[in-house]
């Protein structure tokens, strides 16, 4: 018998779904070094920050933001010279961890309350939400 008020999801469908899906996985940081070069650290946006690596890091007693950030940037040390030798600030952390969470974002039809991923996807080849006027020919 089904049961009317359960949804059923499976991880591998999903994670298949949301593989194809074009969105913004990571956000790549850039800064210059003490030599005057351009270095890069990746981070993946908050959909994509392991579980496992969140519950570590709490459970180790770290700042969960910068704990996390430190762990899941690629490469690994990239996020320690992203803070010493760009001398990030507390604000510009914010908004990088602001920016992970906006890219990480639903897309329509997805059903969240609210998401700011339209803002990050230029150029939209065709209209694609129900409900529009079709302009006439």
């Amino acid at each position: 018998m089904s049961k009317p008020n359960r949804k059923v999801v499976r991880l591998q469908q999903m994670r298949a779904q949301r593989a194809s899906a074009a969105k913004v996985q990571f956000v790549d940081i850039v800064f210059e070094n003490e030599h005057g070069q351009d270095e890069t650290c990746t981070l993946p946006t908050q959909d994509d920050w392991p579980v496992e690596v969140i519950e570590a890091v709490e459970r180790d007693g770290g700042d969960a933001n910068i704990g996390l950030l430190r762990q899941v940037a690629v490469p690994p040390e990239s996020f320690d010279r992203l803070v010493k030798i760009g001398r990030l600030t507390v604000g510009e952390l914010k908004t990088i961890v602001e920016d992970l969470s906006d890219e990480a974002g639903t897309t329509e039809g997805e059903g969240s309350g609210s998401s700011t991923s339209s803002e990050s996807t230029p150029g939209a080849s065709a209209p694609t939400s129900s409900g529009t006027t079709q302009a006439v020919a």
